[in-house]
């Protein structure tokens, strides 16, 4: 039958990740969400068994996650032709298509969208001209969807590649798809075909091979060229599939259609806000910055706080290792814990000695090695000697007095309380 088959890996060459994906291909004749739609879902080495199903297209897109998407849309939307620049790097020969065939086309090139095929040993360049508001309502679903089709390629450049006096064409109900070249063709009712072949192939030059799906029931006897006809095809998209090869195409997702481009235009609405964001997030972290140092500092000074008033209440304790063990051990030992715990007491006895001796005043106490040590304050000796007689009656505690001094501002008394 003459069909090309797409060419499987090679000896020594490289396996890419798309080679290893499923293909969903989906043959896109309507953008509408309910329209009954054409799909298959293909293994990544398949060449001639393409299972066909039919769904609405809304149905389809979710079975594209993680598989590769290949779109076939209608030849009558797309004009295939040439062009001859002087320029050989892709981005500049397509940035001047669209001026170098200015003359051949009716349409304003503003509203054309324009994709390159392979550079031809004669030195041209195949075009695919398509209207860009049509490319946009065949991409609307997708991008609805979240979605970005890999490739998008019409149906004429899935059909097997032409020579110059045999031509290929695919018949099915209503239709008629032809090849006529290796990056030219056209599509037409079935009912023009002869006038398009004779603007086509006015010397009835050109053979047809027509590829027939089952459904079609036209007749050829009378379409006055030679043709060749291989029926038995199921679906049209399957002869379409069986005869698709990528490097012998034009994926018309280019220029401003390229998924990097459109990553740019999805991207570009929110550039400025996540400029913004980020700015904040780096001040918002600058703050935190300042805030956690500030924080430190002042931690820092409260722990060398906390360390001078713990050497103030337990001079003995002159090595600091864990301030918090070491604090809690010394209160645990004051509330009676052990031979030393006797703080409390002392203190107890203090308040009911003060309290009996109107006229002395607590100035600071320290407490170290099972002893506490008093300074008071008083208006005269006297006051002394009746804290004595206190201590003589109330035999639980000792008083030792180390120095009394008598002034003119009062009395300084330093007194030294232990256990009796």
């Amino acid at each position: 039958m003459g069909r090309h088959h797409r060419a499987g890996s090679q000896h020594g060459h490289r396996i890419t990740v798309s080679q290893l994906r499923e293909t969903l291909y989906i043959r896109l004749h309507s953008a509408a969400p309910e329209a009954v739609t054409a799909f298959c879902i293909a293994k990544p080495d398949a060449v001639v068994s393409f299972a066909v199903n039919h769904a609405p297209l809304s149905d389809i897109l979710p079975q594209a996650a993680g598989r590769k998407v290949v779109v076939l849309v209608s030849s009558s939307d797309v004009r295939l032709t040439s062009v001859t620049v002087p320029a050989r790097q892709a981005a500049k020969v397509l940035q001047a298509a669209p001026y170098a065939l200015e003359d051949q086309l009716a349409e304003d090139v503003d509203t054309l969208h324009f994709a390159l095929g392979p550079r031809q040993l004669n030195g041209s360049y195949p075009v695919a001209v398509i209207a860009k508001a049509k490319i946009e309502e065949w991409l609307t679903p997708f991008r609805a969807a979240g979605l970005m089709p890999d490739v998008l390629v019409p149906e004429t450049l899935c059909l097997p590649e032409a020579e110059t006096d045999r031509w290929s064409a695919l018949a099915e109900p209503g239709h008629i798809t032809v090849r006529s070249a290796g990056f030219n063709g056209f599509g037409c009712v079935a009912e023009d075909l002869p006038l398009f072949l004779e603007m086509a192939d006015p010397e009835k030059q050109a053979q047809l091979r027509i590829l027939i799906s089952r459904s079609f029931q036209g007749d050829f006897t009378q379409l006055g060229w030679p043709v060749e006809l291989f029926p038995g095809f199921a679906e049209p998209m399957e002869a379409l599939l069986q005869n698709y090869r990528p490097d012998h195409s034009i994926n018309l997702l280019q220029g401003a259609y390229s998924p990097r481009e459109d990553f740019k235009r999805i991207w570009q609405p929110w550039r400025i806000a996540a400029i913004l964001a980020a700015i904040w997030i780096a001040l918002t972290g600058l703050n935190h910055g300042v805030q956690a140092f500030k924080l430190k500092r002042q931690l820092n000074a409260q722990n060398q706080e906390n360390v001078q008033r713990f050497q103030q209440l337990f001079p003995t304790e002159t090595r600091i290792v864990d301030l918090s063990a070491q604090a809690e051990q010394q209160f645990t030992r004051l509330k009676g814990g052990g031979a030393s715990g006797t703080l409390l007491p002392l203190i107890g006895t203090l308040s009911s000695a003060l309290t009996a001796t109107p006229g002395l005043l607590l100035q600071s106490l320290q407490y170290r090695d099972g002893a506490l040590f008093v300074a008071l304050t008083g208006t005269d000796l006297q006051q002394l000697e009746t804290l004595r007689a206190w201590f003589t009656q109330h035999h639980g505690t000792t008083l030792e007095v180390q120095s009394a001094n008598a002034g003119s501002d009062g009395v300084q008394i330093r007194i030294k309380l232990t256990p009796a």
